[in-house]
């Protein structure tokens, strides 16, 4: 054989290898396999750590959260539901409506309380219901805190099974996110900056460092919505004296005008 040709083919196999695991490290620096992390998983729902490539920051992780803060963020969040034209026809209100039921909400706050004390700065929380008896739908999403202060939520479209493919909430178009206390809530902006999210998945970001103690918030609208009586202008005498009085006022006016009519009759029909 032809020493020219074996060389060549030599070079052509070194040629290969090198190409081979070239690729091989460019596929292992550029692409990391999901690694879930079971945290509680029952026939009620399931909480788990999951490593994700969707962040455009670093999470910060692990982090420690009080049941209170959990418990008031989860209470705290509603949503508002865009319909369509079918539900615009037969639907009137629009108002929101809360996210979790209290079943849920004592279900996942325990258990949000762990995840995040255990996650990485490569881990968002996933958390999934399948529904209870008070009639709230089944429901998951993600968990995400970027900093101590600001926590990311976002609820994932429902699956395909039939019991979640045939709940009212597929039959909306959009879903959009709300808090009680606003001023907690980040802005649009501000918010996409930290993960990539699907178009459809409804998301919010609070900042936990403004939110006001419930209790506080509830006297606040307390006092607000607290407001003296006014009585109508037809009302204003209201006491049995007050009324007694306007009636002997009227009466007197009566026989007033009575002895005035009789005056005028008898100075008319008297003698000329």
């Amino acid at each position: 054989m032809n020493f020219s040709l074996i060389k060549a083919r030599q070079y052509t196999f070194q040629f290969s290898g090198m190409l081979l695991t070239l690729l091989f490290f460019t596929l292992q620096c550029t692409w990391t396999p999901e690694v879930e992390t079971i945290i509680y998983r029952d026939t009620e729902g399931l909480v788990t750590l999951q490593t994700s490539e969707a962040f455009k920051m670093p999470p910060q992780h692990p982090q420690v959260l009080s049941e209170v803060q959990i418990t008031q963020v989860l209470r705290g969040i509603s949503q508002k539901q865009e319909r369509g034209i079918l539900q615009e026809l037969f639907i009137s209100d629009s108002q929101h409506s809360p996210v979790f039921s209290p079943t849920q909400i004592e279900f996942l706050t325990p258990h949000l309380i762990e995840a995040l004390s255990q996650a990485t700065s490569e881990e968002l929380i996933m958390f999934q219901h399948f529904g209870d008896n008070e009639g709230a739908d089944p429901i998951r999403g993600t968990v995400t805190l970027f900093s101590p202060h600001v926590f990311f939520l976002t609820l994932k479209q429902p699956g395909n099974s039939t019991k979640m493919a045939t709940s009212s909430r597929s039959l909306h178009q959009h879903i959009t996110l709300m808090f009680t206390q606003e001023k907690a809530m980040l802005p649009q902006e501000d918010g996409q900056r930290f993960m990539k999210i699907p178009p459809k998945d409804p998301w919010i970001a609070l900042d936990l460092k403004t939110l006001r103690p419930e209790t506080e918030v509830k006297n606040t609208q307390e006092g607000k919505n607290r407001r003296s009586p006014v009585t109508p202008a037809h009302q204003k005498h209201s006491s049995p004296e007050t009324l007694s009085l306007e009636e002997q006022l009227q009466d007197l006016r009566k026989k007033v005008d009575e002895q005035d009519k009789e005056i005028r009759r008898l100075q008319e029909t008297g003698p000329k």
